[in-house]
């Protein structure tokens, strides 16, 4: 199980990781379980920006969603 506090820690060092990599529309914090079990979530814009994210940082396990273009409404 991973705390809140140590995915909040985590999520500094996975937007550097990603910086370079193209596709990536937005990165967060997501609960998996119960409430006291978080991830880091990435959004991309397509499936093949998923294979340059990698599946855990600092400890902490990353989900990627594909959410395709994102727009104003």
């Amino acid at each position: 199980m991973v705390t809140i506090d140590k995915a909040r820690a985590a999520k500094p060092a996975l937007r550097a990781a990603l910086e370079s990599v193209e596709g990536v529309c937005g990165v967060g914090l997501a609960q998996r379980g119960d409430e006291s079990d978080w991830v880091l979530r990435v959004n991309v814009y397509t499936l093949s920006a998923r294979k340059d994210v990698p599946p855990v940082i600092d400890g902490v396990p990353v989900q990627v969603a594909v959410v395709g273009a994102v727009t104003a409404l």
